[in-house]
């Protein structure tokens, strides 16, 4: 999910929403794929691994995937990112396939993820991003709440709570 240097998605993405049952064992591969190989400058090998292994229960990785709202960007028939609001106001995951980093689709898919928080009525858009995630996020105007440290698998991931306001703040009494 790293885009230092981000061009605009290509134009043969597709972008639509999550399909229950269908999409959960590409998604999960996905997954895998971005945790395992693009985390690994910010991650060691037992983090990633416990990162990962989020997706092991496929059926709990496609109910995870069915709430909320997640949507899905394709290119000649594969998936190769996807994103996740739940709830509405709370970005819960945000993942690129390795091919496809630098191509804009992380900014693209948050992009998409803002207009859906706006249009359910969120004032703020939270979310908890990790290392690798950290500047995308910066990038789209999030600012940073708090570090924190998080356990899985027996190790801990650090991670950063993330806002960025959807609606301007009247500060004038």
């Amino acid at each position: 999910m790293i885009e230092a240097s981000v061009t605009r998605p290509p134009s043969g993405i597709a972008w639509r929403p999550y399909v229950p049952g269908r999409d959960a064992a590409p998604l999960a591969a996905l997954f895998r794929a971005a945790v395992i190989a693009l985390a690994a400058p910010h991650y060691d090998a037992a983090q990633r691994a416990a990162w990962a292994s989020g997706a092991d229960d496929l059926a709990a990785f496609d109910a995870r995937l069915a709430r909320g709202t997640t949507l899905v960007a394709d290119c000649a028939g594969a998936s190769v990112a996807f994103g996740q609001l739940f709830p509405a106001d709370h970005v819960e995951m945000l993942y690129v396939a390795p091919a496809w980093v630098r191509h804009g689709l992380a900014s693209a898919l948050l992009a998409r993820l803002e207009a859906c928080a706006r249009g359910e009525g969120a004032s703020v858009l939270r979310t908890e991003a990790s290392v690798l995630a950290r500047p995308v996020f910066e990038r789209a105007g999030f600012s940073l709440v708090a570090m924190e440290v998080v356990g899985r698998g027996g190790v801990s991931l650090p991670r950063f709570q993330m806002a960025k306001p959807l609606r301007a703040a009247n500060l004038s009494g």
